[in-house]
């Protein structure tokens, strides 16, 4: 299924946005001056400095335990360095593509899906690609040509492709050509990279963490394996530590101004409707909101599930970061989550153990945002909320809810270790 012309975003947003962001264009004599006398590393330096700081001033509730929020601001500016670092290394060069985790269970941005490992890889419609793997077993996987990221103003999508949709042999593998056009006679796996394209991005969606194996994915310049690139020029070296620079500077600000508007119309007991986004897909729904607790109360989030292929409910923190989703269940999707006999989900979020399935741990943050998707949708379900004490958590659920015990709260938290190992291998 492929899905051509921009699929969401605005480009004149985008130009805008990144004519702001990065200024006066300079000469490659300017920018190798830059570099060789250490002003273009002192300029990056200031960005990561800048961001840091930025962080760390968004106003955050008090809790009892002392500077543990403001230490995940840290951790998270920590990630967007490495991000930004991978934007200059492994993300630089179309001409000698690498797929890259960006983000992960450690390097957060943008309130990704926990139930999604994203792949990147620098790409340009002046030269053509093979796409190539094994599909394994994973539940769906969305390939995109694509501008950019929408936090720097590259914010449209070209084509798009499921791999369920993919044509692969027997054994799962698969083939895809990148190109600008379909060239004459091509009959196989095609997307097209029209001006403008920057980057391939795959986004692998789990939904049985204990059973399901990422797919794999590898990508090279059609004449290009084997053959040496150019020495990076001065001048070049600088142009990537601006890059990297303003990717995570303005990353850490343009989330944090997001998240910020959510929270000045935050009302405490009240969920929005999750809506489509203008030019997205019209059976991908998103519900953006707030949430509030105080150390003895509970919310209770109740819904009847979609009529969807997907669906799945998280945490994120105050800057649009998701919890940690590798040794907390932060989030939970339809395999996961248990349903009532009424056929209806109901969702604890608190910030102790409430002994059922399908608790959201805060990992005690006092506020953060709530999001859910509804994907592959029919329609489009509106959650309700209730806000209780901790101790009145049973008296808000059906009386037969069964008893979630420690020790299988400690098997199902084991499953989520052993699936990030496999969905994040060291490379």
């Amino acid at each position: 299924m492929s899905q051509s012309a921009a699929v969401g975003g605005t480009g004149k947003f985008g130009k805008a946005l990144k004519e702001a962001l990065r200024g006066p264009e300079r000469s490659a004599s300017q920018n190798a001056t830059r570099l060789l006398d250490g002003s273009a590393w002192s300029e990056f330096c200031r960005s990561l400095d800048q961001a840091g700081r930025h962080l760390l001033a968004y106003p955050t509730k008090s809790t009892p335990f002392p500077g543990e929020v403001e230490s995940e601001g840290v951790r998270y500016a920590l990630g967007l360095v490495t991000a930004g670092i991978l934007q200059a290394l492994q993300l630089s060069d179309p001409a000698t593509p690498r797929l890259v985790r960006n983000p992960d269970s450690e390097s957060k941005w943008g309130a990704e899906n926990v139930d999604n490992q994203y792949l990147w890889a620098r790409i340009s419609p002046e030269y053509q690609y093979r796409v190539f793997g094994d599909k394994h077993n994973i539940f769906e996987a969305l390939l995109e040509t694509k501008d950019g990221y929408m936090q720097i103003g590259d914010d449209r999508v070209f084509d798009t492709q499921f791999l369920t949709a993919l044509e692969c042999d027997a054994d799962g593998r698969f083939e895809v050509l990148l190109a600008a056009e379909r060239p004459a006679g091509h009959r196989g796996n095609f997307m097209q990279m029209p001006p403008g394209t920057q980057y391939f991005c795959v986004r692998q969606y789990f939904v049985d963490w204990e059973k399901e194996w990422p797919a794999r994915f590898d990508i090279e310049r059609i004449g290009g394996v084997g053959v040496r690139p150019a020495p990076y020029a001065p001048a070049k070296t600088a142009e990537l530590l601006d890059e990297a620079g303003l990717w995570v500077l303005q990353t850490a600000r343009f989330w944090t101004e997001w998240v910020d508007q959510l929270r000045r119309d935050f009302v405490k007991g009240e969920l929005k409707p999750a809506t489509s986004f203008v030019g997205g897909a019209r059976d991908i729904f998103y519900g953006n909101d707030w949430w509030a607790l105080e150390p003895d109360e509970a919310m209770v989030i109740e819904f009847v599930p979609p009529k969807a292929r997907y669906w799945q409910i998280q945490l994120c923190d105050v800057w649009f970061r998701t919890m940690d989703y590798a040794t907390r269940q932060s989030g939970l999707n339809h395999h996961q989550a248990r349903l009532d006999r009424d056929g209806r989900a109901r969702i604890v979020v608190a910030h102790d153990d409430p002994g059922v399935q399908n608790w959201l741990d805060t990992g005690r943050h006092p506020e953060g945002m709530l999001q859910y998707r509804w994907i592959f949708t029919q329609d489009n379900p509106e959650p309700s909320v209730r806000i209780v004490p901790f101790e009145k958590i049973r008296s808000a659920l059906p009386a037969d809810t069964p008893a979630y015990s420690a020790d299988q709260r400690r098997a199902a938290l084991a499953i989520r270790h052993r699936h990030l190992a496999r969905r994040e291998p060291v490379t």
